[in-house]
C-alpha cells in the first residue's frame, strides 16, 4: 500500500504513552483509503479515538436532531458525517448510549489500534483515556486539555496561539472517484489538501495591542493571519483582504484548523483563481465587550472595536488594502450575525459580505422579514444595494429560517445577492448538506503580459494583482456546503447589477469542518 499522508510518530501523551496516525491509499473498497491509529500506554484500560471522528450518516436517514450512526467500516458512496447530533450507538460503536468515540482494539502489552476506511475530508481527532464520555471526564494529566479527557497529538498539534484554544489534531483524506463518487452530492474535498511544497502561504498567530482585551493578556488580543506565498511588504499595490470570523464559542483558529481554510486559499492562488490575498481570522470574544450580554449589543461593540483597532492594525502592519473595493467580511453562525452588522452599519468599509448560516438569529418563519433589510433601509443607505452579498446555509440548517428571511428581505429591497442552488428537487435530509451551483468564473491570468520588457519593470507582487476591473476574487463554482457543523467556507460574492454587469467577486471553495 502507498502512504499518501505522512505517518506521524507521536511523543508522550500520558507519561510513557506513544501514538501514531497514518492515512494509506489502498485502491480497494469501500473508499480507496484507510486510516490507522495506534496508541501505546501500559496504564490505559480503555482508549477511544474521538474528537471530530464521528459515525457516518446519509441524506435519507438524517434529521436536524439525529444521525443514522453508521460505522465507517460500512461506508457506502454518499455517506458523510455530521457533528453535534444525538447519536445512539450499539455494537462496534461502543455500548448503547450517546456516542463519544470509536473504541480502539487492545492488541496486548498496552498497545491499542483502530483502522477504518474514510472518504475525502478534513477530520479532527483526539484520544479519550479510561472514560466513556469524554466531555464529562475532567482531569489534569500531561497532554490533556484542561477539563476534558481529550488528548491532542503533540507531534501533530493544531495551529493555535495558546494550548487552551483548540483541543483536536487534524488529518486529511484524499478523494478516490472510483469508490467515493455519488452523483447527488459532490463529496470531493481535495481543494482543501496542501499545495505542492514551496507554494504555501504563511500562517501566523499574531498578538496585537487592543485596550480592554482580556485574552491572551490584558490589553492584548490575538488573531490568525494568512499571508500569500508571494507576499512582499514593499509591494507597490496593497493586497486584497478577507476578514473571516468564527462562530459562537469559537476562536480565531477555527478556520485554519477545522476548515483548512488557508490550504483552500493556497490552492485558489496556486491555480490562479484568485490573486494573492491576505486572510485575517479575528476573535470576537474577550475584547472587553459583554460576551454574555444581548447578541445585538455584542455585535455593535465588536464592530466598533474592529473598525477602530483591528483594521488599522492590519493596514499599518501588513501591505493590506484599505480600499473597500478590496476588502471582504464573512463569518459563520454568530460570526454571520457579525457580518450582517457590518453589512448594515459598516457598509462602506467593505464591498463584499458573506453570510454563512446566519444573519440576525432565530427567525419565526422562512418569511419573517421584520427587522431585516428593507426598502427604507436601502433608501437611507443606498450603498447597501451596491455590495457583493452571499448567503449560504444547509437545507436543514438551524439557521435555515434566518437565512431564508434574509434572502426574502434582500429580494423585497431590490438587493442582488448570490445564494445556494440545490442541483435537484431532492432535499438532503441533513442539517449540514446542500449541493450548490454557481456561475463559473474564468481563472485569472498569472501575469498581465508575456512581454519580458514589461516584466522587467514589474515586481512579482504587482504582476499577480487582479487586472479585471472591480474584481476582488474570482472562482470556479460548484461543491458541497456543510454548515453548522461541519462548517462552510464557500463564498462567491457579487456586486449588485444585472446580466452581464454582474461581476463574480469572491470564491473560497467548500470546506469540511468538524467540531
Amino acid at each position: 500500500m502507498r502512504v499518501v499522508h505522512l505517518s506521524v510518530a507521536l511523543a508522550a501523551l500520558l507519561g510513557t504513552a506513544t501514538a501514531s496516525v497514518s492515512v494509506k491509499y489502498t485502491g480497494q473498497p469501500p473508499t480507496g483509503y484507510e486510516v490507522t491509529f495506534r496508541y501505546a500506554n501500559a496504564s490505559a484500560h480503555q482508549v477511544q479515538i474521538a474528537g471530530g471522528l464521528l459515525p457516518f450518516t446519509d441524506q435519507f436517514h438524517t434529521t436536524p436532531a439525529f444521525s443514522a450512526a453508521y460505522d465507517p467500516h460500512d461506508y457506502r458512496p454518499g455517506d458523510f458525517f455530521v457533528a453535534n447530533l444525538n447519536v445512539n450507538t450499539t455494537g462496534n460503536l461502543g455500548p448503547q448510549g450517546t456516542y463519544s468515540g470509536f473504541y480502539m482494539n487492545d492488541t496486548g502489552h498496552g498497545e491499542w489500534e483502530w483502522t477504518a476506511p474514510f472518504p475525502s475530508g478534513t477530520y479532527s481527532y483526539a484520544y479519550i483515556i479510561d472514560c466513556d464520555l469524554g466531555p464529562r471526564c475532567a482531569g489534569t494529566e500531561p497532554g490533556q486539555v484542561p477539563g476534558l479527557t481529550f488528548y491532542n497529538d503533540p507531534e501533530n498539534p493544531p495551529f493555535q496561539n495558546d494550548v487552551l484554544q483548540f483541543n483536536h489534531s487534524i488529518f486529511q483524506v484524499p478523494y478516490d472517484r472510483e469508490y467515493q463518487y455519488y452523483p447527488a452530492l459532490n463529496l470531493d474535498f481535495d481543494f482543501a489538501l496542501p499545495v505542492p511544497a514551496g507554494h504555501q502561504g504563511k500562517a501566523l498567530a499574531v498578538n496585537y495591542s487592543s485596550p480592554g482585551s482580556t485574552y491572551p493578556a490584558k490589553d492584548v488580543h490575538d488573531l490568525a493571519l494568512y499571508l500569500p506565498p508571494s507576499y512582499d511588504a514593499n509591494c507597490s499595490t496593497p493586497y486584497p483582504v478577507l476578514y473571516l470570523s468564527h462562530g459562537g464559542g469559537g476562536t480565531a483558529f477555527d478556520w485554519p484548523n477545522l476548515a483548512k481554510a488557508f490550504n483552500i486559499i493556497d490552492n485558489l492562488i496556486h491555480d490562479h483563481w484568485i490573486p494573492p490575498t491576505i486572510v485575517v481570522c479575528p476573535a470576537f470574544y474577550n475584547l472587553g465587550c459583554n460576551d454574555t450580554g444581548p447578541t445585538p449589543d455584542l455585535m455593535i461593540c465588536v464592530r466598533e472595536n474592529y473598525l477602530r483597532i483591528l483594521l488599522p492594525f492590519i493596514e499599518s502592519t501588513y501591505r493590506a488594502s484599505s480600499d473597500p473595493d478590496h476588502r471582504a467580511f464573512a463569518g459563520l453562525s454568530l460570526g454571520s450575525e457579525l457580518t450582517y452588522e457590518m453589512y448594515i452599519n459598516a457598509t462602506t468599509n467593505f464591498t463584499y459580505f458573506g453570510h454563512f448560516s446566519g444573519a440576525r438569529g432565530p427567525a419565526a418563519s422562512d418569511t419573517d422579514t421584520e427587522g431585516y433589510i428593507s426598502n427604507a433601509t436601502v433608501a437611507a443607505n443606498p450603498a447597501l444595494a451596491d455590495r457583493g452579498v452571499f448567503v449560504g446555509f444547509g437545507n436543514f440548517d438551524i439557521a435555515f429560517s434566518d437565512c431564508r428571511s434574509l434572502e426574502l428581505a434582500l429580494e423585497l429591497a431590490g438587493v442582488g445577492f448570490l445564494s445556494r442552488k440545490p442541483t435537484s428537487k431532492m432535499a438532503t435530509t441533513t442539517t449540514d448538506n446542500m449541493e450548490m451551483q454557481y456561475k463559473p468564473a474564468e481563472p485569472m491570468q498569472a501575469s498581465p503580459s508575456n512581454n519580458a520588457q514589461e516584466h522587467a519593470h514589474t515586481s512579482d507582487c504587482e504582476a499577480q494583482q487582479p487586472k479585471k476591473e472591480r474584481t476582488f476574487l474570482g472562482m470556479r463554482g460548484g461543491g458541497l456546503i456543510r454548515t453548522l457543523p461541519p462548517l462552510p467556507f464557500h463564498a462567491f460574492f457579487r456586486r449588485g447589477g444585472e446580466g452581464d454587469k454582474d461581476v463574480d467577486m469572491l470564491g473560497c471553495g467548500s470546506v469540511l469542518m468538524n467540531t
